[in-house]
């Protein structure tokens, strides 16, 4: 059928210059030089390594903004939204966030399993408890660093999604992604406003996020817009840019897909999104070859729950989430979201990767090759010779539209 993946587009510019224009025409709020009019202390966060935000490149703007404010260095802070990931490493903040950050500035990791590290802040619909990091508490601003693109569990990423689940504790989390496994697979992806959305802004808002600072990034990891501003209405205007940034029109579903994760390709539990993305253009009973060097293999934090289990259909996950058989609830979350893209379609899973042994995969009902050529082939078995073959590249950035639904 063809190649498909984000249009290239036209040069957005020099960077600099897109990124101080947002700053300087905020959206539902002052500039943040006004924003931080009469404050004495700020709190900037970022999401980490598991996220293609260029961080590095957005941060001097932001604190020479804050310079201009008359805040101090020392009044200054950064912390990393981890969510449940793990901690990222010296040299990873290094290339994340930049030298100059990490040498000039006290930069901490989000610890989510630190019950005494989380305050409590009130409930949001629908009756979902919200613990973030205590630390919050400490500072009159705190801006959100991060990008936007479709995903599958709250519509887009970005906007108050940098507060919960990046620095909230596991109950917030689990309970939060709970609430997408009350929609069917492909009705919340791509849309800004749904009620999973709606839990993420009134939490963040009610945490004490002062503003977003995102971006939106081209297939050549450009930046092609950045929106600033309040956490709600800076986000919606900045996932329209998102949707049309990313979004990309199939004449009709395939029999195969070929999807490749990058960059989300650490562990299968980021390379999941492309598996999401994947599952909007491939019909019932087909197949999705996934391609992802999973380095970090199924999941740093997740995979004792991952193998005891394996992957099921959501029915199945549902029943054993009632039965308390999860140790950590957004694992169900995962593996649901796994079931609706594969199993209970009858969609197989190839997954071509380096990171993860053929056995472990076997052993959580995923299916292996050891290369796309062979995938193709055992794809081919399945489907038959006459199969149409779709292959989606950036995969996990890419929302297939197909005029079949």
């Amino acid at each position: 059928m063809g190649v498909f993946g984000p249009a290239v587009g036209n040069d957005p510019g020099p960077e600099g210059e897109v990124l101080q224009a947002a700053l300087t025409c905020p959206i539902g709020s002052p500039s943040l030089a006004g924003l931080l009019k009469g404050k004495r202390r700020v709190l900037l966060v970022s999401d980490d390594h598991h996220r293609p935000t260029p961080v590095d490149r957005m941060i001097p703007h932001v604190l020479e903004e804050i310079r201009k404010a008359g805040i101090s260095r020392d009044q200054v802070e950064l912390m990393v939204a981890l969510g449940t990931h793990r901690p990222m490493t010296v040299p990873e903040l290094r290339k994340k966030i930049g030298d100059g950050v990490v040498d000039n500035f006290r930069v901490s990791n989000h610890d989510w399993a630190s019950a005494s590290g989380l305050a409590f802040v009130g409930k949001v619909p629908p009756g979902i408890e919200v613990w973030v990091n205590r630390a919050m508490k400490e500072f009159d601003a705190v801006i959100g660093l991060g990008s936007i693109m479709p995903i599958d569990v709250c519509g887009f990423t970005g906007g108050a999604k940098i507060i919960i689940p990046g620095l909230c504790g596991e109950k917030t989390n689990s309970d939060l992604h709970w609430v997408r496994t009350e929609f069917p697979q492909g009705t919340i992806i791509g849309r800004r406003d749904n009620p999973v959305r709606e839990a993420i802004d009134g939490a963040g808002l009610a945490s004490g996020l002062s503003a977003v600072f995102n971006v939106v990034l081209d297939s050549r990891c450009r930046i092609a817009r950045a929106v600033f501003g309040h956490p709600v209405e800076a986000h919606r205007e900045g996932a329209k840019y998102a949707l049309e940034s990313h979004s990309v029109r199939l004449p009709e579903k395939a029999d195969i897909v070929v999807a490749d994760s990058y960059p989300f390709d650490i562990e299968f539990w980021q390379a999941n999104k492309a598996l999401d993305h994947a599952a909007l253009a491939v019909r019932d009973g087909g197949v999705i070859i996934l391609v992802s060097p999973c380095t970090e293999g199924l999941s740093v934090t997740h995979e004792e729950d991952i193998l005891r289990i394996g992957y099921r259909t959501s029915k199945e996950i549902k029943a054993l989430a009632a039965r308390g058989e999860f140790g950590h609830l957004v694992v169900a979350v995962h593996m649901i979201q796994v079931a609706e893209a594969t199993i209970d379609r009858g969609i197989a899973c190839i997954l071509v990767t380096s990171g993860i042994s053929p056995e472990k995969l076997r052993a959580v009902n995923l299916g292996y090759a050891p290369d796309p050529q062979a995938a193709l082939e055992s794809a081919f078995r399945t489907a038959g010779r006459n199969a149409r073959v779709a292959v989606l590249e950036r995969a996990s950035e890419t929302l297939p539209l197909t005029v079949d639904g």
